[in-house]
């Protein structure tokens, strides 16, 4: 697993040997325990793992990624929870790792990014110096105007996915509700392929067009 950039585990903790994992021997951070076999170790060191192995580290069961889940027992999440950590940017210490979010919203040595990060500023400094920096960020400028157009792209595809779906339902699998009716003339007449055929009168008479990309009727009831 990788360090921790925010904290320390403070060398004086008394925790019990039961809260370490197993691959990276600190206390288990985002516990997550096997369905099959029961072990626990931390999300991000199982999924490293899993990376390479397809075993259980301890008892070498085969498993999947997906036979782990979420450990939610309160009693054992507290007692991670009261395990005191040093900040390693304002070096305070005696923090329980339960309040660590709410210490490093008001750490004023800790390094920050920029609001606009998400689309590739790769400025970061400390809290106090954001506000200048938003000021003058030519990406946060711009930031709204990207967030729109990504939006409008993904309704696009959305669209694209839409229509996919249409002309799909018009595939061999759906021949008999796509059939049309096509006359001209008293005759029976695709404007597609120019297939005719004579039918009598009152009789109906349905033509899946094999050529054709679309099926009108599809077309119709989506879009009317």
């Amino acid at each position: 697993m990788a360090i921790n950039i925010y904290w320390e585990h403070m060398t004086e903790n008394i925790v019990d040997e039961e809260l370490f994992c197993p691959i990276c021997t600190d206390p288990f951070e985002e516990p997550v325990c096997a369905n099959q076999c029961g072990h626990t170790f931390c999300r991000k060191c199982i999924i490293k793992t899993f990376r390479i192995t397809s075993q259980c580290p301890t008892c070498r069961h085969t498993l999947t990624i997906d036979d782990f889940h979420p450990i939610t027992t309160r009693p054992f999440l507290n007692q991670l929870n009261k395990i005191l950590v040093k900040c390693k940017w304002c070096s305070q210490s005696n923090i329980q790792r339960g309040d660590f979010k709410d210490h490093i919203k008001t750490c004023t040595k800790t390094i920050i990014s920029c609001p606009a990060a998400n689309i590739n500023c790769d400025w970061k400094g400390q809290p106090d110096q954001i506000q200048g920096h938003v000021e003058v960020c030519p990406l946060v400028k711009i930031q709204p105007t990207i967030v729109e157009l990504k939006t409008i792209v993904k309704q696009q595809s959305e669209q694209i996915r839409f229509l996919y779906t249409i002309f799909k339902k018009t595939s061999e699998h759906h021949k008999e509700v796509c059939k049309e009716a096509y006359i001209k003339n008293g005759l029976i007449y695709c404007d597609v392929c120019k297939k005719q055929f004579t039918i009598n009168e009152h009789q109906e008479w349905l033509h899946f067009c094999p050529e054709a990309d679309i099926c009108f009727n599809c077309v119709k009831k989506y879009f009317t």
